[in-house]
């Protein structure tokens, strides 16, 4: 029972002080809850009237008759009733007073209704209540016990019914008033609306009824604005909001603009905060402005607040997101700042304050780094790195700063930390190539095996880098088969054909010469290693009456080379073969090794003279036999000495020992010293420049041609300095140019000479003496590719001095089936008159 259940208890304990029945009083219940106005029960003086004559004789005591009253006093109304049937059963033709019957009647029946309400019987309630009267408001209690039932049942017509019957027939200000502000909850949106264009409400002036009729107008303005939003039309709602003066509903939408129209949203909050809302409405307001991203708005809305206190939480949010947008605009530093003082007001948003401050500062490390500014990058992102969501990539960008700055080793420990936390790409990416260029990429490839994931391919990728910018072209194909298009076909077969020509203008006879070499060959690759097979024809005139020497010869040799960290080559062969001359064996082996930047290499050699055809072919005794064909033995090292900055310093030392056929031995020394500075130039894969410096040291002055001697030059003192230009084009192209030239001073001394050296008697001294002079060289080879399995390639030399000069001049076709897709340095033909050029490791 919603309304008149408290009235029951009040009713029973306080009956005897009520008015008759029927005339209960009309005081509507506080207009703030609900209630019902009680029935009339006459007064202790009323309900004791004395009689103006004595009563029957056989009437009851007037003490029984006020029992009766005293028991519907008490609620007692079964009781009461029977009383009075008992009285009149005992007192034979009395009959009760007409008051205490209605009396008796009335409070039975009411008795049914409050059980009935109790139990929420809303049909037996209508049932006891009597039909009202037209154009009559009812009793109070009826009107609120029908109010009830009416409720109960829950039908909005008859509940719209009862309310418009009962505010046209009821004239009582706070009655009215009372079901005015009663139906404004009860009612649908159809049922305010019809009660609130009853004039009689609009138009009334009484406080308490203009007060209910404002409460009605709200309630229906309430029910219209959650239809209109409901149904998604929030243009209607907002009109309907914003033409009250009511801060809730200003509030409530403020709210509903809240996500799609923040801004206007803001301005409904504002209006309800005008107008006496609550703090909810303020927060609504921050919200707002957060939303529409007027962080100085939200701030002041923060700021007007009588107590900041719980807005802590919101002004964190209006930091982080702040900190988001000026993170977006590129002022990290501030977004950070304010990220880490949001994270300070809100526990509970420190992990995304954390990944937002992280992140700026990663955000402005990466610019610093793409601005080539090392030393910023590192510091920011180091700071970076103290925020657990950035941490790894933080530190993974302090890496990649260490391994730009050039402390390689520091950024492979990094990376190898990071990697064997959480194998990915970006750590093992780095780690190889921070591993290859502090020269630790064993170290790399041995995590990779124990530690699996992506490590190894990506140290193998590395391993093929390194030989490809190294221009081991074998290793990085056979390393990354798929990775350089450039290097398609070259491990393919070749074959190759070159014709070489040498004209030689000496001081003395025999030593003027021109000579032709025709060398076929052939080439196969296995891994990375190059197999060679080949024979050079050579036909040698001195342009002598006679003829002399043997002219026409071969020289059949075979040679290997290895690309790698240490590259290896060795070539062998026999000199000459064919014109009855026994042959000789030929051969040289080098070894180059890497140290960083730094580079040794190391020669061993038999390599036959070319000075003259003496020297190379040799010649027929006059005693019989043969003379001359002098072979070299020695040994060469060199070493190159990176120092930085395009800089290298070069040194070279090396030692043979000469013999030939009935020539006398001889020994040699020599050193060499140069310096270079490196030019960076497009297209150029070298070019350097620098002076340099040579010495060499014979025993024996044996550059003659009488019987004993070989017919090379073989200085006692020989110095040259000068300046030197060395360059070649970018490998990988479909052409290529080599280029080498100097200038330099020379200064010879040659000591005297016995004529028959190895005779008893050597006859007269000869040569000996002093000379200097100006001297050059150029040299340069070119090759062009010529469809995709021809190659062609030529050469061209020149020296001149003031002891001899010499010109070389060479072309030659490769065939290479399968095609290639670009020239490498090895398609440059070597000269076959140039002993110390015929490998290269």
């Amino acid at each position: 029972m919603r309304l008149l259940s408290p009235f029951l208890h009040a009713a029973a304990a306080g009956a005897s002080f009520l008015l008759v029945a029927g005339q209960g009083a009309q005081a509507a219940p506080d207009t703030g809850r609900e209630g019902v106005f009680p029935i009339g029960i006459p007064v202790a003086d009323i309900s004791e009237p004395a009689p103006a004559e004595a009563a029957p004789p056989s009437g009851p005591a007037q003490g029984d008759v006020q029992f009766v009253w005293t028991l519907g006093a008490q609620g007692r109304w079964q009781e009461a009733a029977a009383r009075l049937r008992a009285l009149e059963r005992h007192h034979a033709g009395w009959q009760a007073p007409a008051d205490i019957l209605a009396y008796v009647a009335n409070g039975q029946r009411e008795y049914a209704v409050r059980e009935a309400l109790a139990s929420e019987d809303w049909a037996r309630v209508l049932s006891l209540l009597p039909a009202p009267a037209e154009n009559r408001c009812e009793r109070p209690f009826d009107l609120w016990a029908r109010a009830d039932a009416v409720e109960g049942l829950g039908r909005q017509d008859s509940l719209r019914d009862f309310y418009v019957r009962a505010l046209t027939t009821c004239d009582n200000p706070e009655l009215v008033a009372a079901l005015v502000s009663r139906a404004s909850g009860a009612l649908d949106s159809e049922g305010l609306s019809s009660l609130v264009r009853m004039p009689a409400l609009a138009g009334s002036e009484h406080p308490e009824i203009a007060r209910a009729y404002a409460e009605l107008v709200r309630a229906d303005t309430w029910l219209r604005f959650q239809a209109a939003q409901s149904a998604g039309d929030i243009e209607a709602a907002g009109a309907l909001a914003g033409g009250t003066g009511d801060a809730p509903l200003l509030a409530q939408a403020g709210w509903m603009f809240l996500e799609p129209e923040p801004a206007r949203a803001a301005g409904f909050f504002r209006d309800a905060l005008a107008r006496g809302a609550e703090a909810d409405a303020r927060r609504g307001l921050i919200l707002a402005a957060l939303a529409a991203g007027d962080h100085a708005g939200a701030r002041s809305a923060i700021a007007e607040t009588p107590s900041a206190e719980g807005f802590d939480g919101l002004l964190a949010r209006v930091d982080l997101d702040e900190a988001r947008r000026l993170r977006q605009q590129g002022n990290w530093l501030r977004a950070a700042e304010l990220a880490s003082q949001s994270a300070q007001l809100d526990p509970a948003l420190a992990g995304e304050a954390q990944l937002i401050a992280g992140g700026a500062l990663l955000d402005a490390s990466a610019k610093a780094y793409d601005q080539g500014d090392l030393e910023t990058a590192g510091a920011l992102a180091r700071k970076a790195a103290a925020y657990p969501p950035v941490q790894r990539a933080a530190q993974m960008r302090s890496a990649w700063v260490d391994l730009q700055s050039g402390d390689a080793e520091l950024a492979a420990a990094t990376f190898s930390r990071l990697y064997l936390a959480a194998p990915d790409d970006e750590s093992a990416e780095g780690f190889a190539l921070a591993a290859q260029k502090a020269g630790k990429l064993d170290s790399a490839a041995a995590i990779a095996r124990a530690a699996g994931g992506p490590l190894g391919a990506k140290v193998q990728a590395q391993y093929a880098s390194a030989a490809f910018y190294q221009g081991d072209y074998l290793t990085a194909r056979a390393l990354a088969p798929d990775t350089y298009e450039t290097l398609e076909g070259v491990d393919h077969t070749l074959y190759r054909q070159t014709l070489s020509l040498r004209q030689q203008d000496g001081a003395r006879g025999e030593n003027r010469m021109t000579g032709y070499a025709s060398t076929t060959s052939m080439e196969v690759v296995r891994g990375v290693s190059r197999y060679e097979a080949g024979v050079t024809l050579y036909k040698i005139d001195t342009g002598a009456d006679a003829g002399a020497g043997r002219e026409n010869f071969a020289a059949p040799y075979l040679g290997w080379s290895r690309e790698g960290e240490a590259s290896l080559a060795a070539r062998i062969g026999l000199l000459p073969v064919g014109g009855g001359a026994d042959p000789t064996l030929t051969g040289e082996a080098a070894a180059t090794r890497r140290f960083g930047a730094h580079m040794g290499e190391a020669r061993v050699f038999i390599r036959p003279r070319t000075d003259s055809l003496l020297a190379f072919a040799g010649e027929d005794a006059a005693s019989g036999g043969q003379s001359g064909r002098v072979v070299e033995a020695g040994a060469l090292v060199r070493g190159r000495f990176d120092a930085g900055g395009g800089r290298a310093v070069q040194a070279d030392i090396s030692a043979a020992h000469l013999d030939g056929r009935a020539t006398v031995s001889n020994s040699m020394i020599s050193a060499g010293l140069s310096a270079s500075q490196s030019i960076v130039k497009d297209g150029f894969d070298y070019l350097v420049t620098g002076p340099f410096y040579q010495y060499q040291s014979y025993d024996r002055n044996t550059n003659f041609f009488s019987a004993g001697h070989g017919g090379y030059f073989s200085p006692q003192q020989f110095h040259r300095a000068g300046w030197s230009v060395n360059a070649r084009t970018q490998p990988l192209k479909d052409w290529m140019l080599k280029l080498d030239g100097a200038v330099a001073f020379e200064s010879v001394r040659e000591d005297t000479a016995p004529q028959y050296p190895l005779l008893a008697d050597q006859g007269i001294q000869i040569g000996g003496g002093k000379s200097s002079g100006v001297a050059g060289s150029l040299d340069v080879a070119l090759a062009r590719r010529l469809g995709r399995e021809v190659i062609v390639s030529a050469n061209l030399s020149a020296t001149a001095s003031k002891a001899f000069e010499d010109l070389r001049a060479g072309i030659g076709l490769v065939w290479v089936p399968g095609g290639r897709a670009a020239l490498v340095p090895s398609d440059l033909a070597t000269d076959p008159f140039s002993p110390g050029s015929w490998i290269r490791p």
